[in-house]
């Protein structure tokens, strides 16, 4: 059975990826992602995460093809 990443794991697991796919930092991934945040279980069933990219145009929608990307293997967070 797969582990469920934490916020934090679910966080370094997309920052690895955009550094490794699209360059530049991982700091200025971390700041561009933001917080992961947990969500209830009971009203996300899809799932229980969200992040709130920022950043330009171009860094908020690479970002957010490699959530969904990291969404369809991972869709729920444990921990905090």
């Amino acid at each position: 059975m797969a582990s469920v990443p934490t916020p934090a794991g679910l966080l370094d697991m997309l920052v690895e990826i955009l550094t490794g796919a699209a360059g530049k930092t991982d700091a200025h991934w971390r700041a561009a992602i933001g917080e992961v945040q947990k969500l209830p279980v009971a009203t996300n069933v899809r799932s229980n995460w969200v992040i709130h990219p920022n950043g330009n145009r171009t860094d908020v929608a690479t970002i957010e093809r490699a959530a969904a990307i990291v969404r369809e293997a991972h869709p729920y967070v444990a921990g905090e």
